[in-house]
């Protein structure tokens, strides 16, 4: 018996090594230069990610979310706050989508790539956001015009594929670090590894000089797959439209 617990307490001290280890276990910062091939998409992808939402009607907000993504065909994003209770649920399918906000009991439906704008939800480009994920944070089929020498980088001059002007900076591993487009300012900070995508760890958006939006990702798994549920969200017949 002696013999058993020494050999128990001998192992105490790995156990307690090894859970710190894997607490601390996250997304390693990215070291080098970006790749410079195109960045393209995954067949599918989930994540992981918390957001921080300021508004002028609800002020400050902190969520928990879930993403997951078929990139330009379905998505589907779960907002949840403390003690995991759900907030929000959006579906983007077939340039279609609808929100409902669970506990107001209230749902909004709309066309298009933008969406949002209810509940202290910012209006946003869900096809922009969702690249963030797999490492593509340029506008939509961007069409570099002009570049221009900085000290740390260059700044990139062009239009969207909507033909909106943007400037974009990029540091001197390749990386894009700010984004300029309209009344919008988007920063993306520490660049770290998620199996294999690098991603802004992360991108904080700017309107009009304030921070309204911040997106922290947690956990990237690109080539997910799910339940054949993932892309229905019904809508209780008791809640109201907004």
């Amino acid at each position: 018996m002696g013999k058993f617990l020494h050999g128990k307490l001998a192992l105490f001290p790995l156990l307690i090594f090894l859970l710190l280890a894997l607490e601390g276990c996250g997304p390693r910062l990215a070291k080098g230069p970006a790749a410079p091939a195109e960045i393209l998409p995954p067949d599918s992808l989930k994540a992981k990610f918390s957001i921080e939402v300021d508004d002028s009607v609800n002020g400050k907000n902190s969520l928990s979310a879930v993403l997951f993504a078929v990139p330009y065909k379905r998505y589907r994003l779960e907002f949840s706050g403390p003690m995991g209770i759900g907030v929000a649920s959006v579906l983007w399918n077939d340039a279609e989508w609808s929100l409902v906000l669970s506990q107001q009991k209230r749902f909004a439906k709309g066309n298009g790539y933008l969406v949002g704008g209810y509940a202290g939800i910012p209006f946003f480009d869900i096809h922009q956001v969702a690249g963030f994920f797999w490492g593509d944070v340029m506008p939509r089929g961007a069409v570099i015009d002009s570049a221009r020498d900085l000290e740390n980088g260059k700044i990139l001059s062009g239009k969207n594929s909507l033909g909106i002007p943007f400037q974009a900076i990029r540091n001197l591993d390749g990386r894009i670090v700010k984004l300029v487009q309209g009344q919008e300012t988007l920063e993306f900070l520490d660049y770290a590894e998620y199996g294999d995508r690098v991603a802004p760890a992360e991108t904080r958006v700017y309107r009009n000089g304030k921070n309204v939006l911040t997106i922290k990702i947690k956990r990237v798994n690109a080539g997910a797959s799910w339940g054949e549920g993932t892309f229905r969200l019904s809508i209780p017949e008791s809640f109201l439209e907004l």
